[in-house]
């Protein structure tokens, strides 16, 4: 496993917090990789996308510079109204063949892999954020 480096752009606010994410990913030759970890800020990139990457003068990192093929996942934030329910959050998306995970951040990662109905997914996500329980919104949506 390696990890892979996605530039990121600030909104007028600041966010995200960062100026890249970095993420594990499989090398697959050729210069691409499978991407293996849940992006939790990058947009238009899920678990199992294949990207090409490259590397910068003076900068041992491999920066992503295309997705080539796409998986079928999809990938949604959400951010928990109360932080300490962040695990609990992860878990009501874990029970619907998720994976979801809490991170350091204050949001849960979610990946839906293509064998996950989209139905209940979005259900979840639209009924957590009519009650107030959290804001959520999506990397890459199902399609």
């Amino acid at each position: 496993m390696t990890h892979v480096y996605v530039s990121l752009e600030r909104d007028e606010d600041g966010y995200p917090p960062f100026d890249e994410e970095e993420i594990d990913a499989t090398e697959m030759g050729g210069g691409r990789f499978r991407i293996e970890g849940v992006p939790v800020f990058v947009y238009g990139l899920a678990v199992g996308d294949v990207v090409k990457v490259a590397r910068v003068r003076g900068d041992d990192r491999l920066w992503v510079t295309e997705v080539v093929e796409q998986a079928g996942h999809w990938t949604s934030r959400v951010v928990p109204k109360d932080p300490a329910a962040l695990d609990d959050v992860a878990s009501l998306f874990q029970e619907l063949g998720c994976r979801a995970h809490a991170t350091p951040f204050g949001l849960v990662a979610v990946d839906v892999p293509a064998s996950a109905p989209a139905g209940p997914v979005l259900a979840l996500l639209d009924q957590g954020a009519a009650a107030g329980r959290w804001h959520f919104d999506l990397g890459v949506g199902p399609e």
